[in-house]
């Protein structure tokens, strides 16, 4: 598959290749889902992020459905009123299409998560770069000047407890610790050199705010437990299941089954950085700010006041 004018190598056929029933994948979409999950280049994405722009652009339009379904009920009405046809069948006739959109709109959420992988790992193998996608722990290592004195002369307002690496790769390389001046690490201790300097903290302020970030699943008591800081309390910033599942922007993605064992990172970066801001500097959980905030809306900059 070879473009005559230019030479360009196409990777999917979108003959074969689909995001959903409806919506074929071709090179060009794939690279929009990129440019989508980062906001243009903006930020770096964990692959629960990526997977959850595909399902934004895997679902069927409901601009295209109610098209269909106005069509449909115009070209009836023509035929009823040149054929004479009964209005009762009609009705039913109507119903039918109605079912028919219905139950086409209830399997048009898009691609599995094991379909998706797929399409990424080949998309990989072909050695095509996904700008921001952090597929791997990507802090292993501390940076080059991360033992200078100065590098925490922002001063440490908190310190952020997460459950999982990805968490900590997707909210540190998008600079978030330093906007909030906040240490973020895993509750076990990634990365490790951090460990020393976060022992050093609490020990110097006891009174330090420790918060738990963890997806819906994971026991925060769990966290503690695993944990070699010593620290007084936690704030548990925890996510409810039934709060993923009111967000709208994750209701048109996501089927109802699928909802309540959605990682917290599945959320858009904006939404989940302007939500964890607020609760931070308010002292509030992540329930109570996305309750309040009615279910934002992702492709938006997020506010909470």
């Amino acid at each position: 598959m070879i473009c005559k004018s230019c030479s360009y190598s196409f990777l999917f056929d979108p003959q074969k290749d689909h995001l959903s029933g409806a919506v074929k994948l071709h090179d060009k979409l794939f690279e929009k889902i990129i440019r989508h999950a980062s906001a243009d280049s903006t930020y770096a994405f964990t692959p629960n992020q990526f997977f959850s722009s595909a399902r934004h652009f895997g679902r069927k339009s409901r601009g295209c459905c109610l098209f269909f379904v106005i069509t449909m009920t115009a070209v009836l009405a023509m035929i009823a009123f040149t054929a004479e046809i009964p209005g009762h069948l009609i009705f039913l006739a109507l119903i039918a299409v109605f079912l028919m959109v219905t139950l086409s709109r209830l399997g048009s959420k898009g691609p599995t998560r094991k379909a998706w992988d797929r399409f990424v790992k080949r998309w990989q193998k072909d050695g095509r770069p996904i700008p921001g996608l952090i597929d791997s722990p990507a802090l292993q290592n501390p940076p080059p000047d991360w033992e200078e004195k100065d590098i925490y002369d922002y001063g440490v307002s908190a310190l952020l407890l997460c459950d999982r690496p990805e968490t900590v790769d997707l909210l540190v390389l998008n600079q978030f610790h330093a906007q909030t001046n906040t240490l973020i690490l895993t509750a076990s201790g990634y990365p490790s050199y951090l460990l020393e300097k976060a022992d050093s903290l609490l020990a110097q302020s006891p009174d330090l705010p420790v918060y738990l970030l963890h997806d819906p699943a994971t026991d925060p008591g769990t966290m503690k437990n695993h944990c070699p800081l010593a620290f007084e309390a936690a704030l548990d910033l925890g996510l409810a299941p039934h709060t993923l599942s009111q967000l709208g922007v994750l209701r048109k993605r996501f089927h109802r089954r699928e909802l309540p064992s959605l990682p917290l990172d599945v959320m858009p970066y904006r939404t989940l950085s302007a939500s964890l801001t607020h609760c931070l500097a308010h002292g509030l959980v992540l329930d109570s700010v996305l309750g309040a905030a009615g279910g934002p809306d992702s492709d938006t900059d997020i506010s909470f006041g």
